[in-house]
């Protein structure tokens, strides 16, 4: 089943236990062994594995036991620019280039005859 990111969290909780009960299983580890080897509490596993809620670190340190955290290294990726700050930026470009062009040009001349004052 393909959960989209818009989903409500409580879907995403539930599919986050699915998939550590699952890597619980391949490899052979119970709840009370992985809350040891993982320096958590045996409520957290527990709650965890329910679909409950938990801190960044407790997953971290959970999926490390599990040797499972390849799923969690886009969060470290570099988030792309959304298109509003690209077209900020080259928007901050193009003013600094006319910018230095009206500053490369020589003042304006008067055209024409210029009466002389008397």
């Amino acid at each position: 089943m393909k959960i989209k990111a818009t989903a409500p969290i409580d879907t995403l909780l539930q599919q986050i236990s699915v998939h550590i009960e699952a890597k619980m299983k391949q490899s052979g580890l119970k709840k009370k062994e992985l809350a040891k080897l993982a320096e958590v509490n045996q409520n957290t596993v527990t709650a965890i594995t329910s679909g409950g809620d938990m801190k960044l670190s407790t997953l971290i340190r959970v999926t490390r036991v599990l040797g499972d955290t390849e799923w969690l290294l886009s969060l470290l990726e570099q988030p792309q620019k959304s298109p509003l700050e690209r077209l900020n930026k080259a928007t901050t470009g193009v003013q600094a280039h006319l910018e230095q062009v009206s500053l490369d040009r020589p003042s304006t001349r008067v055209m024409g005859r210029q009466k002389k004052e008397s």
